[in-house]
């Protein structure tokens, strides 16, 4: 797991960074690979590629950029290939001679013999990867088929820069004068993320999941990235049991293949049936080796008890005899180095469970270099309560309108703050088209309180921010009119890649930690898009199959007790000792000059909240990490000497708000 950059010219007389902006752009992304840095320039200067090093497979000879035979294809590679020994055998067979061990090494000869297209479709793992062909100059970008690798792509024609992270691409004098992404900050409060391909800067874009693009130097444009791969739900007739024994194999295989590593590796548990199922098959897989190695498990929680699951992830570690770590987060572990990780986090933070991510990878690294987790398996196999309420909208579906509208905003605005998920059950129950409901699930703020939010100049210029649109086109592309399939389909192509995903990402490598996600191999995906309806979700039960497996491996309190989540007590804390933070920040001349919220909503939401009216702590933590990371990355120019002061002015104004 690394950290890739890069650089193609478009036109002749485009000029390649010089070697202090190359390395500035490697320097920056360092924590996504402490080990080593490397960097390779074509002759010509038509493409300059870089990695920085986090070194888990072919510790001796693994070193990046690296290239085939010849020195005609060059690669710069981050990520995992769990099947590269079955493709090296076939490429061996087809007259390839192979330098090192690594996973790398792979991508060249498999571009030189398949082309890209069929070398994305070939590949099970995680990666976002840079191969170019000096033959051609032809340069391809790829991303994984469930977007767990990030890519992020500028050109202004003349030049393509490409990185792992946008801060790289920041550190390049042609972004010196970037722009804000006015729709995304629409966005951004209502589904916490702005829309891929987009990003919070006007002409940074992603490479969407499932996607890769072929760029000729000297070309003079990028063309439109092109789709290998794509998760589309057919679901089938199947037995019951014979998909438990599909999934149950499948799982297992799918997780052995990722236990592949040259430096130790552990596992974030939170005491859920997705990490803990996750633990229970790896301990399996240890006694089949007759491996008496403890397994290492990771878990945080919180210092106030009831928001707090590590007693659950202590019952499952003493279950299977787990080396077993835990850290719990208070307040002031969690707020006062916010901007540090907002920084690391590159764009707005719309996660609060980001930072207890953090402090759990921080105190992993101590142990291991990579962990395996359950993430990926609430959307896969139905496990949001999410999916359970949103079939009520059926029921309703024969209200006007109008009707829907005004009866359950009503009935929300009359339940109290302690009944925050009723109340955000009801406000998004009344919004009947698909493509609004879907996008308001779990935001900060839903569609309709968007545009009271917003000031008229902002809502005139961009109106929802493209939201309603981006969705609709989502749902447009999915090969289903299962309601429930449309929306498994829109999560796993917007807040998982877009938002879970990048917390993933962004915490773990801050910590310089690789995370690797069992459940979202795209096997296990395909797999899971041929469930029936009631494998997934049946009247009020969620993740049924998946449960069931689990019935195998974990006890079955464990399995069934109420689902808590990962939640902060961010309710508790924005209504204590964090308000004064709060109106300093959200209520500030520089907050309120930026032009993109009405400052008479911003402190109507805040005094609510205080007061105990209306739980607003969703939209509240967009607001703040949203300032935040302006100050990071508009106001000031994005670098870690910014970072610094940004986190010192704002453990000042914490100081000040808690004395």
């Amino acid at each position: 797991m690394c950290g890739i950059a890069g650089y193609l010219r478009l036109v002749p007389e485009s000029h390649s960074p010089d070697a202090a902006i190359a390395t500035r752009m490697l320097d920056v992304i360092r924590h996504r690979g402490p080990d080593g840095e490397g960097q390779w320039r074509s002759p010509d200067g038509a493409c300059w590629l870089g990695h920085r090093r986090l070194a888990i497979i072919d510790l001796a000879t693994g070193d990046q950029p690296m290239t085939n035979e010849d020195g005609t294809v060059w690669t710069a590679f981050n990520g995992e290939i769990y099947n590269h020994a079955e493709l090296r055998r076939e490429l061996e067979s087809l007259g390839h001679v192979f330098h090192s061990h690594a996973d790398t090494e792979v991508l060249v000869h498999g571009y030189e013999a398949w082309g890209a297209r069929s070398l994305a479709q070939r590949l099970q793992g995680i990666f976002a990867f840079a191969v170019y062909d000096m033959r051609t100059r032809r340069l391809m970008l790829c991303r994984d088929p469930m977007g767990v690798k990030p890519l992020y792509w500028w050109s202004d024609g003349k030049t393509l820069l490409f990185a792992s992270e946008v801060k790289a691409l920041l550190t390049h004098p042609a972004l010196a004068s970037r722009r804000v992404n006015r729709r995304g900050v629409a966005q951004f409060i209502v589904t916490r993320y702005a829309s891929r391909p987009e990003t919070m800067f006007e002409g940074v874009y992603r490479l969407p999941e499932g996607h890769y693009a072929e760029i000729d130097a000297y070309a003079g444009s990028v063309p439109e990235p092109q789709l290998y791969w794509d998760w589309q739900p057919r679901a089938t007739t199947m037995a019951f049991d014979d998909a438990l024994e599909e999934l149950d194999s499948l799982l297992t295989r799918t997780v052995e293949m990722q236990l592949m590593s040259d430096v130790p590796l552990g596992v974030q548990l939170s005491g859920g049936v997705d990490s803990s199922t996750v633990v229970a098959l790896m301990d399996t897989l240890r006694r089949k080796r007759s491996d008496n190695t403890p397994l290492k498990t990771f878990s945080v929680g919180f210092d106030i008890p009831e928001f707090s699951e590590l007693p659950h992830a202590r019952k499952v570690a003493e279950r299977y005899g787990t080396e077993h770590h835990e850290i719990a987060v208070g307040f002031r572990e969690f707020i006062e180095d916010l901007p540090r990780l907002c920084w690391y986090y590159d764009e707005p933070m719309g996660e609060p469970p980001a930072v207890p991510t953090y402090h759990m990878c921080k105190m992993a690294k101590e142990h291991v270099s990579v962990m395996l987790c359950g993430e990926g398996a609430d959307e896969l196999f139905g496990g949001y309560s999410k999916y359970v309420f949103d079939q009520f909208s059926r029921a309703i579906d024969w209200m006007p309108n109008g009707m829907r509208h005004s009866l359950l905003r009503s009935v929300g605005s009359l339940i109290p703050a302690k009944g925050r998920r009723v109340r955000a059950i009801a406000e998004k129950l009344a919004l009947a088209d698909p493509a609004e409901r879907f996008a308001s699930w779990y935001g900060g703020f839903d569609s309709l309180s968007q545009q009271g939010l917003l000031t008229p100049e902002l809502a005139a210029e961009v109106g929802d921010g493209g939201l309603k649109a981006a969705f609709n086109g989502i749902l447009h592309a999915c090969s289903s009119t299962n309601t429930l399939d449309r929306f498994q389909y829109c999560d796993l192509h917007t807040r998982q890649v877009d938002d879970i995903l990048v917390k993933g990402d962004r915490m773990s490598m801050a910590a310089s930690v690789e995370a690797r996600v069992p459940f979202l191999d795209h096997r296990l995906a395909e797999f899971a898009a041929r469930l029936p309806q009631r494998f997934r979700v049946d009247g009020l039960k969620s993740k049924v199959l998946l449960k069931k497996l689990a019935e195998r491996y974990i006890p079955h309190e464990v399995i069934y007790r109420r689902k808590v989540g990962f939640t902060v007590p961010l309710t508790r804390w924005f209504a204590g000792p964090l308000a004064g933070l709060l109106r300093a920040v959200l209520l500030s001349e520089q907050a309120l000059s930026r032009g993109y919220f009405r400052p008479e909503t911003v402190r109507r939401v805040i005094d609510e909240h205080v007061a105990g009216r209306v739980d607003h702590e969703q939209g509240l933590w967009l607001l703040l990490t949203l300032e935040v990371w302006h100050r990071l990355f508009v106001d000031g120019d994005g670098s870690e000497a910014t970072m610094q002061q940004v986190n010192a002015d704002f453990s000042r104004m914490l100081h000040q708000s808690c004395s």
